[in-house]
């Protein structure tokens, strides 16, 4: 049936209408505009807000922490301290602060406190290997060799000490004496082995003993899966063996030694002995 003139114009003007209207809609995102998207593109979006989101809420959790940490390291530092003014002489009180500063990378500090009683001959064995540990920080290895030594004779079981000797003999070039020094401080060691491991194994690799380097880094990265400098090593060990059966370099280009290794970057926690 033919429109009259009114009736065209009525419905041209609808249709008009209603494709801004659409077009409108379709610029809005879809909770304002009512239509949900389907399908593989709205699986994509709705993919990447969330990856977004969980980046920055990951982010926020992650500064959250370090924060803490940190006013948590501070506090602890400063109580510390307080103890170390009260109680100047006792050698569990100076290990304690004196720790608390290497970690905190203040170790001309911790040197300060600690030399009074790593130079008395019957000084424990703990204030002497923590004497060795801060001059291995600051890259003495003479003087943490001469600690380490000092207290192994005090305390034959100090296996803290005995891998201090081993990073110091090493760090010299002193290969071999520093894997009997490794082998011995991991005999007596308690806890987790694996920094112990890691440079013994790299104090073999150093010395073309490639087989047996890799060996050791690969139970150690089954002790530990999460430590990303033992799979670095065991990559660079693993290449090794492929490309050479009798190399026998004495450094390992890109390995990275234990934390404790490398001045100015200071031991961690976990690579202690107890």
């Amino acid at each position: 049936m033919a429109l009259n003139r009114r009736e065209h114009r009525f419905s041209k003007a609808f249709l008009l209408a209603f494709a801004a209207s659409a077009a409108l809609a379709a610029c809005q995102p879809a909770h304002q505009s009512g239509v949900v998207p389907v399908g593989p593109e709205a699986d994509i979006a709705e993919a990447r807000q969330m990856s977004r989101a969980a980046k920055i809420d990951a982010a926020l959790e992650r500064a959250a922490s370090a924060g803490a940490e940190k006013g948590r390291s501070v506090a602890s530092l400063l109580s510390l301290e307080e103890d170390y003014k009260r109680q100047s002489k006792d050698p569990e009180t100076v290990i304690a602060y004196a720790r608390a500063l290497r970690e905190a990378d203040y170790l001309n500090r911790a040197l300060i406190i600690l030399a009074p009683l790593a130079g008395k001959d019957d000084s424990p064995s703990l204030i002497k290997s923590e004497y060795a540990t801060v001059n291995l920080g600051m890259g003495n290895y003479r003087d943490a060799e001469t600690y380490a030594r000092k207290a192994i004779l005090a305390n034959p079981e100090n296996a803290k000490a005995f891998h201090v000797l081993g990073i110091a003999l090493d760090a010299m070039g002193h290969h071999e004496q520093a894997e009997v020094a490794f082998r011995k401080g991991l005999d007596y060691w308690e806890g987790d082995p694996t920094p112990i491991m890691n440079n013994l194994a790299l104090n073999l690799a150093s010395q073309g003993l490639i087989d047996e380097a890799s060996e050791i880094l690969h139970r150690a990265a089954a002790a530990a899966p999460n430590r990303p400098e033992i799979e670095r090593n065991l990559r660079i060990v693993s290449a090794l063996r492929q490309s050479t059966k009798t190399a026998r370099p004495r450094a390992i280009p890109g390995a990275e030694p234990d934390k404790i290794v490398l001045p100015p970057r200071k031991p961690s926690p976990d690579d202690e002995a107890e």
